[in-house]
């Protein structure tokens, strides 16, 4: 699919236990975009949870849930948007790791090692690039989407 998101599949009571799973979803530069009724498809806004292993779907309420982000507030042009979660153009996506720890007492970006304590909890920044709508219009930046480091446990 040639689009761009991001979405978590995650236990909504315990949401930095190390087993959430982010998804970040981008395509080929080159790749053209799927056509807007498959787009709408995708678009799913009814809450669905993951069953447990080896029982058929009923989207009851599990311990698993899946959540696509709305972060495509508004298109290229500026214009508001219908469908927030995905995006069909080129685009492509940009991966900062950084220190959150140590980015609030900085005004620059943060370092991936905290003093001599080695290398510290990291966290990771991700923007999507996306093209506009003509060739020669210039690309707008969506984001960042944090994805948090993650305890064990929690």
């Amino acid at each position: 699919m040639n689009c761009c998101g991001a979405g978590l599949v995650h236990d909504p009571s315990h949401p930095s236990d190390h087993k959430t799973m982010y998804q970040v979803i981008s395509s080929a530069v080159v790749a053209a975009p799927p056509p807007n009724y498959v787009l709408k498809m995708l678009h799913n806004n009814k809450p669905l949870y993951v069953p447990q292993n080896g029982q058929k779907t009923t989207n009851a309420v599990t311990d698993t849930k899946e959540d696509m982000m709305e972060i495509f507030q508004t298109d290229t042009n500026g214009g508001a948007r219908e469908m927030k979660k995905l995006m069909g153009r080129r685009n492509y996506v940009a991966f900062v790791a950084y220190d959150p720890e140590a980015v609030q007492g900085m005004t620059g970006a943060g370092s991936i090692h905290s003093g001599n304590q080695g290398l510290a909890k990291l966290s990771l920044a991700v923007d999507f690039v996306v093209q506009g709508d003509g060739g020669f219009s210039p690309p707008t930046k969506y984001g960042p989407v944090i994805i948090p480091s993650l305890e064990f446990g929690r």
